[in-house]
């Protein structure tokens, strides 16, 4: 687990990503600042689409649901495409999902 999110935010955002998980998604990064805006970003290997939003919206809805205005008082989500490596992505303050690459 990450130093710098807590274990109670980890499990939340895993079981929101549950069936929002699919084949153009390299990474997901999130963060929580002090004044308990949460970011998530989606690393892409595509140019993001109005379906890729519509999942981080959904994301975010079950987040907020499930936690509610006294964890997180607001969710930024952001949406890019990117052709690093995993490892030298942005990982905020952890990646809570990773798909598996091969170097060619």
């Amino acid at each position: 687990m990450s130093e710098r999110l807590p274990d109670w935010l980890i499990v939340c955002v895993w079981r929101a990503l549950l069936g929002e998980i699919y084949a153009s998604i390299r990474a997901i990064a999130v963060s929580l600042s002090e004044n308990r805006t949460l970011m998530i970003r989606y690393y892409m290997d595509r140019t993001p689409t109005e379906m890729d939003y519509e999942s981080m919206e959904i994301v975010a809805t079950n987040i907020s649901a499930s936690i509610g205005l006294d964890a997180i008082s607001h969710i930024d989500l952001d949406c890019q495409y990117a052709t690093d490596p995993i490892g030298k992505l942005d990982q905020l303050d952890g990646l809570v999902y990773g798909r598996r690459e091969y170097d060619i």
